[in-house]
């Protein structure tokens, strides 16, 4: 689906970056072998509405900015530059705190209906998305708190910082709430927001209960969520805008709230919450008159241009102006950001190919670049979380395709694999990574610190304060005999995941919560519809602790294993081990490696992290997405051609100098570093450090698994293949062809096995093809005309004998490019759980970032860049410091003597007390008439299928058990839902019928309650307007001035806003403006 801005980039002079000249060697990043709601309001039940004409205009400045005609790629050395300032000249409408400055609002209705604008393109769930998670998917990372439980109970001794104070002079309460707005519809729009986010709207991350934890106790927690929430609202509604401190505070309801809303809003924007991406900030005074005070510059620099070091420094450039009088007050001037990048283009791994321009374009392609994706090229879902979601439809609008769901398997007789077939194969596939999945590593549960959700719901913050911290109930209970050390409280629930079905495009297993393996394997192939061979029972299990526990175990000997012991008890034929490793060269495209190279404990370690939603191409090429990077909102500082080969660094402090050297011989001196190279160069070593990186560093280094994954890409003058197709399947012979010894297929499986109809996003008949597993290392060696010739042969045996020769090709080899040395990282047989962890872990002034970096969502463009923000905001705290809290976060409540105040102040109001009096009078009245307010009827289930497993409950339990393996416990919830639902499908229609008839029933019945309750509403509401006539006739209202000042007129005097102070972080967004 093609949004309705549109941008344009023409290649002129793309470097090419594999070893070879030829047309058909270019280098390629595997497309994004991961799949996961993003922080833009957009989904099915959501609207956009507002300023629509505004965010468009900004849109077209965006969009100027990254087309490619005014750039020179091949010699691309791009400086910040006095008229970039031009780019953008958009701020906040509303200057008045009054009013909320977010035009902006999530509403519950079709985002199609008001305006057909990209950030308001619906995403839905689709077979080749993952199934919406069950559980939350939100990043957990473990806190490491104290633990111990001996002497006695212990008070939590707060850190009391010395901090400057920060006054809150031109702040006020609910500034920021709408205030037409009902409690909870804020609250529903909050927490919508909060979806579109990687973010819990009900409980802490697990850094916020590492920042809180001394300062709040568990009745603040839901206050402190309102109102971080409400400024991810903010955020959400306009992300062309960043949210300013004066917002974020105004939506606290109470001063005394102030402290924390800054501090949330401070948390947000260090660690990218809000505020990433292609955003225009305010550029404080500081920024320009730091120089000429001759204040110390620092240097950053970041070392690769790909999606982790452009994101970083784009991150690095908003945070730097956003904290510049932090800057100031520690005595530094604004530091310079610079961008080093050994080829000749930016994008690292994400490469857009531009085609011939003699090529001409598909009919309505419009004026977009004419590109085929030697790199990352699929957006595995904008929802849940992923931050691409922002900038390619919130802020530089790229047009883009849905791919559609649909994949067609072919034999190489060139017929349809029997969809049945497929289906029972798929089953027996996802049965062995279920056994397999018992062995996995098992993570330990991050803590769970949530709020209460009935008040969140409805929009209303605690009223209790709550005398004791959370870390003096934590660490006091700790203290009692025989309880949980602090680590072990408040833990989220330990929750196994199964997998259930396979994304095809991915690769990825779609999963669900459950228990490993609960049935027996003869028992559960037959429960899938398979026959037994003669003489085995149901009571038959595999048995694989045997082979898991051989010395150098991995998932591919397991999985082999797994499939040999199926074969003793099944009657597999060569087609069915043909469609078998079809999917397991699917697996291998997703890891690029053999998965024989694969952990058995870590292989699918970042499972449950996935995004939700269509995956997408970008219409022109993925390449936009970087340069929109490098280019707005104004140009970053990015060397081109300038190949890293020495890094020298502190290591024991990150106030330490630094310095790279080039390959031509240019040394940048720096303060800090921050190093996105490859995983794959790191392992070749090529690139030398001093002193020499950690040996924790450079084993997980090693372990770390960096395969490849290679493209044959086919341009044709015409399509000869379904155009409305997007993927289709080939599943390959072995070498002897009736074979049904697994280790036969390891060689073939993955050449040419899926193919992809691009010419939607290419502007070209393009058909892509993808080499995985030992396939894709063959590619390396194989000559271009060989390869070829056997994709032509491939699709003759699919399309017959009438297809042509291309007119132009391509092909890419990673593991041959010297800037990539592969395509993505996997989990290497020897990893160690926290390896990604280890990676991620900064070096005295020496930062890491990168897809390796990031164990929940690495192998993907979009792990990339949120590494990239996570290593922006380590840097930032070692330029300025960590978030400093400030003590005590929540002023007091009032004291007697301040209510004595108010009591007086109220006695000399006497009119605003008249007029309270009158409206609590005329309620009684009202009631005493007419009674209270018609209630609305409850909801009905409504549902045929809700109504069948409530009947059929406990009939699905009782499967559950059937075949169950010992040991395995009663069946989870979970399971007898999955049951129920299968129960479903599989009912006649008759046995459908009755419950459909009655969720008829009952819908008709809930209409019929609605409608006789519309008119109770619009009857009570019309009597009590004539009541309140004849109310105020019997007594008259008192009209209030709302500008009174104890009870006399006000003259026309403003009143003044309320002058609250606190204390907080150094004010980083005074004496601001616009540029």
């Amino acid at each position: 689906m093609e949004t309705t801005l549109r941008t344009k980039l023409i290649d002129k002079s793309v470097g090419k970056d594999s070893p070879s000249d030829s047309d058909f060697d270019f280098v390629f990043d595997p497309p994004i072998a991961h799949p996961r709601k993003p922080p833009i309001g957009q989904s099915d039940n959501l609207k956009v509405s507002g300023d629509l004409e505004e965010i468009d205009s900004m849109a077209a400045n965006f969009n100027s900015v990254i087309r490619g005609d005014p750039m020179d790629i091949d010699s691309l050395s791009v400086s910040p530059s006095p008229s970039s300032s031009s780019l953008l000249s958009l701020s906040r409408k509303a200057d008045k705190l009054d009013t909320p400055k977010r035009s902006l609002r999530l509403q519950h209705s079709s985002l199609q209906e008001i305006h057909p604008s990209p950030l308001s393109v619906p995403s839905e769930p689709s077979d080749h998305s993952s199934n919406p998670s069950v559980i939350s998917s939100k990043a957990t990372t473990p806190v490491d708190v104290d633990s111990s439980r001996d002497g006695g109970a212990k008070k939590a001794e707060p850190y009391r910082p010395r901090v400057s104070r920060r006054t809150y002079s031109n702040s006020r309460p609910k500034v920021s709430i709408p205030p037409g707005m009902a409690p909870h519809e804020y609250a529903t729009d909050c927490i919508l927001a909060v979806d579109w986010t990687m973010l819990n709207a009900y409980a802490l991350h697990q850094e916020e209960y590492a920042l809180l934890r001394h300062h709040i106790s568990y009745a603040q927690v839901s206050t402190y969520l309102n109102i971080r929430n409400g400024i991810l609202r903010l955020w959400a509604n306009n992300p062309l805008v960043p949210v300013t401190r004066e917002e974020a505070i105004g939506c606290a309801k109470d001063p005394r709230w102030f402290d924390v809303a800054s501090l949330s809003y401070d948390w947000l924007v260090r660690k990218g919450q809000i505020n990433f991406g292609c955003v225009k900030h305010r550029k404080s005074k500081h920024l320009t008159t730091n120089k000429s005070q001759g204040r110390k510059q620092k240097t950053i620099v970041v070392i690769g241009a790909g999606l982790a070091g452009l994101g970083c420094a784009r991150q690095l450039d908003g945070l730097i102006r956003h904290y510049s009088q932090r800057l100031l007050e520690i005595g530094e001037e604004a530091p310079r950001v610079v961008v080093l990048e050994g080829r000749s283009r930016v994008g690292g791994r994400v490469y857009s190919r531009a085609v011939n321009t003699e090529q001409s374009p598909l009919p309505d392609f419009g004026s977009e670049r004419l590109t085929v994706e030697m790199g990352g090229m699929i957006l595995t879902g904008f929802e849940r979380g992923n931050p691409l979601n922002t900038i390619v439809r919130g802020q530089l609008k790229l047009p883009y395709h849905e791919l559609k769901p649909d994949l067609d398997l072919y034999d190489m007789n060139g017929k349809v694999v029997d969809k049945k077939r497929d289906n029972l194969l798929e089953g027996l596939y996802n049965d062995c990574l279920d056994r397999i999945s018992q062995y996995k590593f098992k993570l330990p549960p991050p803590k769970l610190i949530e709020g209460n959700r009935d008040l969140m719901d409805e929009g209303r913050d605690s009223t209790a304060e709550g005398q004791k911290t959370i870390a003096y109930v934590e660490e006091t209970t700790a203290s009692l005999p025989h309880a949980p050390p602090v680590s072990e409280q408040n833990v989220a629930p330990q929750v196994e995941l199964v997998p259930i079905s396979t994304d095809c495009i991915t690769g990825k297993p779609n999963v669900e919560p459950g228990v490993p393996a609960t049935q027996k394997s003869a028992a559960k192939a037959k429960a899938m519809g398979w026959n037994l061979k003669q003489g085995v029972s149901e009571d038959h299990d595999l048995d694989l602790e045997t082979p898991s526990q051989v010395p150098g175990a991995t998932l591919g000997s397991v999985m082999d294993d797994c499939i040999t012991q199926y074969k003793q008890i099944l009657e597999l034929n060569p087609l069915d081990f043909r469609l078998l490793n079809w999917h397991i060269a699917n697996l291998e495209y997703s890891n690029a490696n053999n998965y024989r190279n694969l952990s058995l404990q870590g292989w699918d370690i970042d499972t449950g992290n996935e995004w939700e939603g269509k995956h997408t191409m970008i219409v022109g090429g993925y390449q936009n997405v970087p340069r929109g990077l490098m280019s707005s909102p104004s140009p970053l500082d990015v060397k081109t051609k300038s190949p890293v080969t020495r890094i020298s660094y502190t290591p024991g402090s990150s106030e330490g100098s630094a310095q790279v050297e080039c390959e031509d011989g240019t040394n940048f001196d720096a303060d800090y570093i921050v190093n996105t190279i490859p995983l794959g160069v790191l392992k070749q070593g090529s690139v030398k450090f001093e002193p020499e990186l950690p040996s924790w560093k450079t084993e997980a280094i090693q372990r770390l698994g960096f395969g490849v994954l290679n493209k044959v890409i086919l341009i044709y003058d015409a399509m000869f293949w379904d155009p409305n197709k997007d993927f289709f399947g080939v599943v390959r012979n072995p070498p002897h062809a009736r074979s049904v010894n697994q280790k036969d297929y390891t060689a073939q499986r993955g050449r040419f096995f899926q193919w992809l109809n691009v010419s939607s996003t290419s502007g070209v008949p393009v058909l892509l093809a993808f080499m995985a597993g030992d396939a894709a290392s063959d590619v390396e060696h194989t000559s271009n005309d060989d390869l070829v010739r056997e994709a032509t042969e491939v699709l003759k045996s699919r399309f017959g004998q009438r297809v042509p020769y291309p007119r132009q090709a391509f092909v890419s080899r990673w593991a041959s490019d010297r800037f990539a040395r592969g395509s993505y990282s996997s989990a290497g047989p020897d990893m160690k759980v926290d390896d990604y962890d280890k990676m991620a872990k900064p070096v005295g002034n020496l930062f890491f970032a990168g897809e390796h970096t990031t164990g929940t969502h690495p192998a993907t463009v979009h792990g990339a860049y949120l590494s990239g923000l996570r290593a922006a905001s380590e840097v930032l705290d070692a330029l300025i410091g960590p978030i400093v809290v400030p003590t005590p976060l929540i002023r007091p409540r009032e004291t007697p003597q301040s209510l004595k105040r108010k009591a007086e102040q109220h006695l000399r109001d006497p009119k605003r007390a008249r007029l309270e009096a009158w409206e609590m009078e005329y309620w009684d009245f009202l009631r005493s008439k007419i009674g209270e307010y018609p209630y609305k009827p409850a909801k009905v289930a409504g549902h045929a299928y809700l109504l069948y497993s409530k009947a059929h409950y406990e009939a699905a339990r009782q499967k559950c058990l059937e075949g169950r393996r010992a040991g395995k416990g009663k069946p989870a919830p979970n399971e007898v839902r999955v049951m129920t639902s299968k129960m479903w499908k599989d009912a006649s229609p008759e046995e459908k019928k009755p419950f459909e008839e009655q969720a008829v029933k009952q819908k008709e019945e809930h209409a019929e309650r609605l409608r006789n309750w519309n008119e109770k509403v619009k009857d009570w509401e019309s009597k009590a307007q004539e009541l309140r006539k004849e109310f105020e006739k019997i007594n008259p209202i008192e009209k209030v001035n709302d500008n009174d000042d104890d009870g006399q007129p006000s003259g026309g005097r403003r009143r003044r806003g309320r002058f609250v102070e606190s204390y907080a972080e150094g004010s980083d967004d005074e004496d601001v403006a616009i540029y």
